[in-house]
């Protein structure tokens, strides 16, 4: 009976330390999720913060796609260009409570810029435009 009495306990506060996928996820801890995926090269993690729609521009190529479409467009431009480091340059807020990123990523042999903005939904920002441009 001692032992189920820890193993609740335990089971408490460990369920209290990690938040659920319903519960809303902050502004910050969802930038640190996106750097992480992007450093990573990993559309499939970075797709996870897709809107069901994107406003998505790649090195030319440039529409509204849905997420999973979004997600194949991206992982063929890491495969292209292998991800040696990403650096945000400047964050800030629209008027419409928005959150944008402007920073660079050294990729293959080249340096792209990065733009994504961050729009919230009930539980969680989602990235609605994602650019990826060559810089000249």
């Amino acid at each position: 009976m001692k032992n189920l009495g820890k193993f609740l306990l335990t089971l408490f506060f460990f369920t209290l330390s990690h938040p659920s996928h319903s519960e809303t996820i902050g502004l910050e801890e969802t930038n640190k999720f996106i750097l992480a995926a992007l450093n990573a090269g990993n559309a499939s993690e970075l797709s996870k913060y897709f809107n069901s729609m994107v406003d998505l521009g790649i090195t030319g190529t440039e529409d509204s796609y849905s997420k999973n479409h979004a997600s194949r467009i991206l992982q063929d431009f890491f495969t292209k260009y292998p991800v040696k480091s990403v650096k945000i340059l400047k964050q800030g807020n629209s008027n419409d409570g928005s959150q944008f990123s402007i920073g660079e990523i050294v990729a293959g042999t080249k340096t792209f810029r990065l733009y994504y903005l961050l729009k919230k939904n009930s539980t969680q920002y989602l990235i609605q435009q994602f650019q990826i441009e060559e810089e000249n």
